[in-house]
């Protein structure tokens, strides 16, 4: 396979793996055309489409589609045992006798399978629903179809849809804890500044006496001093 179009492939898978969850392995779901197609071109279809994809894949067919392929008669006897080699999809049609497009078409929308066919009508109906990949044969080459414009609207949509969301989400702020203020509690008063101011003495007494010490004493000259110590 060519870089190129292996890089396209790689780029067409990763799509649907980022939209709409494919994973490995890729359930790849077959009808008798595809079976057919790969018959009269002598191609493997297990080792084909497993290289191409690169990955681990898992081929599935329904019921209805090997049944319809039994009808056709001993010259699709080959297609029929290719058919009966993949797994099984248990399908509700075991009364009713559907085409085999039919009911792909009533299964694709519940898993996420890869339709492979080389019925046109079914790939149009692919190509018209959202998120649904078709794989074919171009003569003896695989082709896995790049995102049809349906899809690549739908993702489109969706995007757009989540950017509303984003745009419209209001953050609220965080709740601050509430904090209850602590009641002071009313100390007693201090004993000590309950006690009488005890009074001042009166100033002015003290001036009095002083006074009165200093009147009382009486300064005798020295002459007289001596006089009174000579006569007694």
């Amino acid at each position: 396979m060519k870089v190129k179009r292996r890089n396209k492939l790689l780029k067409y898978l990763e799509f649907y793996k980022l939209n709409y969850g494919f994973r490995e392995p890729y359930q790849v779901l077959v009808d008798a055309t595809f079976c057919h197609h790969a018959l009269s071109k002598k191609i493997k279809i297990n080792d084909q489409i497993t290289n191409y994809v690169g990955g681990e894949v898992k081929f599935v067919t329904t019921r209805c589609c090997i049944m319809e392929t039994e009808s056709l008669g001993p010259n699709f006897s080959k297609t029929t045992f290719v058919l009966k080699s993949f797994a099984v999809h248990r399908c509700t049609h075991k009364s009713d006798k559907i085409s085999g497009s039919l009911c792909i078409k009533s299964l694709a929308p519940e898993s996420r399978y890869i339709v492979a066919t080389q019925d046109k009508t079914l790939q149009m109906w692919c190509r018209r629903r959202p998120g649904q990949p078709v794989l074919y044969f171009h003569g003896v080459t695989p082709v896995f179809e790049a995102p049809s414009d349906a899809t690549k609207k739908s993702v489109n949509v969706e995007l757009q849809k989540q950017l509303q969301d984003l745009g419209t989400l209001k953050v609220e702020p965080p709740e601050m804890p509430i904090v209850k203020k602590k009641k002071k509690k009313t100390k007693n008063p201090n004993p000590l500044s309950c006690l009488k101011k005890k009074k001042k003495p009166n100033t002015d007494l003290k001036k009095q006496d002083s006074l009165q010490k200093k009147r009382k004493r009486i300064k005798i000259p020295k002459h007289v001093r001596e006089h009174l110590q000579k006569n007694p």
